[in-house]
């Protein structure tokens, strides 16, 4: 198994919370409906107070403009245009009711969603479901574990053995052996290894008279079994190459998500990180985290009306380019989960490629079922698409 491998399994593990549960982990989206649903029930009766209120402020309005027109007092035009002022701030008041609604909604979403990555980015099941393929899959490139090999194998190290004197290739392989830990060590039959190997074997072969008849025959079949396992690896190598580019993403994902956290709830917010761990992401009670969060948007409806009135002219500005900054996260964070989703598509037809070869079809029935189980963990826990068309449509327009 190649080290990247477990590298990738070891992420998943590190970027989730220490006493994590898979129920918990399957709470999630439903503590984010939640607070969404109640933060947009508060907006939507704003906004059909609102809108109740403006229609009978543009009425009052109406009637003081037809009143303006219609009378000849000088007096009372004066005294009817400031009524009329003051009911337009009135309106510009409700409309900035409005606004900050918008903006609360939308930043609680933003902060929720970035929230909520502290435990989606690598979920726990995932890594406790995919060590079994993977150990699954190194065992299928280890000849040691099939039948007849490894006492084989025996025998065609004593041959190297006696014959490294005389021929320079073998013993060139035989050095290659003691240096790489044997085959037994899970050494992976890639390169100028893999080629030195089948030169070795068949020459073994070549030496082995008539009487070593049954000899023969068995080291045939453990050269077509080498072959195969040395064909699977490469093409699985293929494969693992794509996880270290998904390693490094995983990172760079989590340092910027660490960092959109203490922009947000840090600085704008104000909140401790600790008590955020505490009540949030090491909370396992679904209500507990909803109520959480819910408080959290208080406070951010709180510093937008703060902020609103010691910057008038620009106080949207911060907060836009943070809910910017959160949904291109999201954005990014979907991708990755699809990358994710397509690299382990790929070992499926790895495994369509190998179910037919008379060596490798019975391992390659075991490691169908255990990426069965990886995926299904993984595409119960992730929808990419959906994640994508959610993270597009996150905010609300004013």
């Amino acid at each position: 198994m190649k080290k990247i491998i477990f590298v990738f399994a070891a992420v998943l593990f590190s970027l989730n919370i220490a006493n994590a549960q898979i129920y918990a982990e399957k709470q999630s989206a439903t503590v984010t409906e939640q607070v969404l649903k109640e933060l947009n029930r508060e907006r939507s009766l704003l906004s059909q107070n609102l809108e109740f209120r403006i229609k009978e402020i543009d009425s009052k309005i109406t009637n003081l403009d037809e009143s303006i027109k219609n009378t000849n007092s000088a007096s009372e035009k004066v005294e009817k245009l400031l009524e009329r002022v003051k009911y337009l701030e009135e309106r510009q008041e409700e409309i900035d009711k409005n606004t900050i609604s918008v903006y609360k909604y939308n930043y609680s979403s933003a902060v929720l969603n970035l929230a909520s990555m502290e435990r989606e980015i690598k979920p726990l099941n995932l890594f406790n479901s995919s060590r079994e393929f993977y150990t699954t899959l190194d065992a299928v490139g280890n000849p040691m574990n099939y039948e007849g090999y490894q006492e084989w194998f025996g025998k065609f190290k004593q041959y190297l053995a006696e014959e490294k004197e005389d021929d320079a290739r073998l013993a060139a392989l035989n050095h290659m052996l003691q240096v790489t830990g044997d085959l037994a060590k899970g050494t992976p039959f890639t390169g100028m290894f893999a080629g030195s190997l089948f030169d070795g074997i068949s020459q073994f072969i070549g030496s082995l008279n008539r009487r070593d008849k049954e000899l023969k025959e068995q080291s045939m079949k453990m050269l077509k079994l080498t072959t195969s396992i040395a064909q699977f690896t490469h093409d699985k190598d293929l494969i693992e190459t794509e996880w270290e580019g998904i390693n490094k993403s995983l990172n760079e994902l989590k340092e910027l998500q660490n960092k959109a956290i203490d922009d947000n709830l840090v600085e704008i917010l104000d909140i401790d990180k600790k008590d955020f761990s505490k009540n949030f992401t090491n909370e396992t009670d679904a209500k507990k985290r909803t109520q959480y969060i819910l408080d959290i948007s208080k406070i951010a409806e709180n510093k937008i009306v703060e902020e609103r009135k010691r910057n008038p002219e620009n106080w949207k500005q911060e907060y836009h380019d943070q809910m910017l900054s959160v949904q291109n996260l999201k954005i990014r964070f979907g991708m990755l989960t699809f990358r994710i989703l397509e690299n382990l598509n790929k070992y499926e037809k790895l495994i369509n490629k190998y179910e037919n070869d008379p060596y490798l079809k019975d391992e390659m029935k075991n490691l169908r079922l255990k990426l069965n189980m990886v995926r299904n963990s993984f595409e119960s826990t992730f929808n990419p698409q959906e994640y994508i068309r959610a993270s597009n449509e996150m905010y609300i327009v004013e």
